[in-house]
């Protein structure tokens, strides 16, 4: 009855994230303009993300960039892009300059190794590797 459909972000600056995202195969699938807000939805293969940004926008809080303390805040955390090599994606990340900081891959808690980047807002990313 249900299907996935979208998630979505608000960020800072437009193109820089939807520059971003193209990088891991993101394409756009439509967009809407206002003197208020820009909308760009972005497809990769059946997942759509969703961008506003708004004219007149709030910074992203300084504990949302701190993943140990995120994950304990309620709210929406980050989403998750699945690979089936995790170290070819945390290469492809290191050789396109996606990230500032060193990429350690852990092992979750249901057995899956899975990094963290941050996009160019801040946003939180999973990279995890699939089945």
């Amino acid at each position: 009855m249900f299907n996935f459909n979208h998630v979505t972000i608000s960020v800072e600056n437009l193109q820089k994230t939807i520059d971003f995202y193209k990088k891991f195969g993101f394409i756009i699938h439509k967009e809407y303009h206002d003197e208020n807000v820009d909308i760009v939805m972005l497809k990769l293969n059946n997942m759509i993300l969703e961008i506003f940004h708004y004219i007149q926008n709030n910074k992203l809080p300084d504990h949302s960039k701190d993943l140990n303390i995120d994950l304990k805040t309620i709210g929406n955390k980050h989403f998750g892009l699945g690979v089936k090599d995790i170290e070819m994606a945390k290469k492809f990340v290191e050789e396109n300059k996606l990230n500032d900081n060193q990429i350690i891959i852990n092992k979750g808690r249901l057995g899956k190794p899975y990094f963290f980047i941050k996009d160019p807002n801040g946003i939180l990313m999973e990279i995890i590797e699939e089945d």
